[in-house]
């Protein structure tokens, strides 16, 4: 009797545990520097995804932040290369700066005019697993070609 009952409570607990999600994704600096984000929804019952992002420099460091989670209204984070090892990541959460010299990470309370180049998105909508959407690269400036039948003189 035991067996019957679990056999046909079977669907049900595992389209409650379908429910649950944790999902990654990550954008490599280089190869052994990423960032990466994380979304994750524990209980079928819960509205809201929990959020972080993990900053990342092998060996030297790897650390876990929180970000805000989100109830529905977040679907991307941008993520912008300040220079110098800084990178600054903005949502509809907030703002934060991030050092992949040392993997800091920090809030940022007042609005950062220029960010820097973007790098591009974390994607997340709620109906698919995130992505990162890289940014459309720079055209690279054309250096002038000399017309047929000149040469180039080094005078």
């Amino acid at each position: 009797m035991k067996n019957k009952l679990l056999f046909i409570l079977m669907p049900v607990l595992l389209s409650l545990l379908a429910a649950c999600s944790r999902e990654t994704v990550s954008y490599w600096v280089g190869p052994d520097q990423a960032f990466t984000l994380l979304r994750e929804k524990e209980y079928p019952w819960d509205d809201e995804y929990r959020r972080a992002i993990v900053v990342m420099s092998m060996p030297k460091c790897s650390v876990r932040y929180k970000m805000p989670a989100d109830k529905g209204d977040i679907d991307k984070v941008t993520l912008y290369d300040a220079g110098d090892g800084y990178y600054v990541l903005k949502d509809k959460a907030g703002q934060y700066t991030a050092n992949l010299a040392d993997c800091s990470m920090s809030v940022v309370e007042s609005i950062i005019a220029d960010p820097g180049e973007l790098q591009g998105v974390f994607d997340m909508p709620h109906d698919q697993p995130p992505r990162f959407v890289k940014a459309p690269a720079k055209p690279k400036p054309k250096t002038p070609v000399a017309p047929a039948g000149e040469a180039a003189t080094g005078e």
